[in-house]
């Protein structure tokens, strides 16, 4: 998929396993060092790893003049529910369009998956990526809950696909 909206185009490829998987959770440390400052970068690198262990929907990687990633999941409780588990920008690309067209990727992929609707979770204080998640159209749902490894308050979102 290319998406063309900025003076570079935006080129999301299918991302390989396990020749991905490396460059996925630099980005994933790197973003987080950008957004908090320090970041646990074996356990988060160790948390990225882990999840393409998980049933894959779609793990999408941009390569091309910024990097990002995004990992799309089933295996949910509920089977007609896909989990956007992943979705980083290196910090370099933050605000260039990257993210909301890993989004409009990850959304495509689970209905062409046949789901009925995409969730993630995000860290409450996260406002910039709430902003992007909720103007590609995702709701709260439920209430906080805490992140598995440091405790701090998460949110769950929901879009309908149907």
């Amino acid at each position: 998929m290319t998406l063309v909206n900025a003076p570079d185009a935006i080129v999301i490829r299918t991302g390989v396993v396990p020749d991905d998987v490396e460059l996925c959770a630099e980005i994933w440390v790197r973003a987080l060092e950008s957004r908090d400052g320090t970041v646990e970068v074996e356990a988060m690198g160790r948390r990225v790893r882990s999840a393409f262990q998980n049933p894959i929907i779609r793990f999408a990687v941009i390569t091309s003049g910024r990097t990002g990633f995004a990992l799309v999941e089933s295996g949910r409780p509920d089977p007609t529910e896909a989990l956007l588990h992943f979705l980083a920008v290196h910090p370099d690309g933050a605000g260039s369009g990257v993210g909301t067209a890993l989004i409009a990727d990850a959304v495509a992929h689970a209905r062409l998956g046949g789901f009925q609707s995409l969730t993630l979770e995000v860290r409450t204080n996260n406002v910039r990526a709430i902003d992007v998640y909720t103007r590609a159209g995702f709701v709260p749902f439920g209430g906080e809950i805490p992140h598995p490894l440091g405790g701090y308050p998460m949110q769950s979102y929901r879009l309908a696909l149907n």
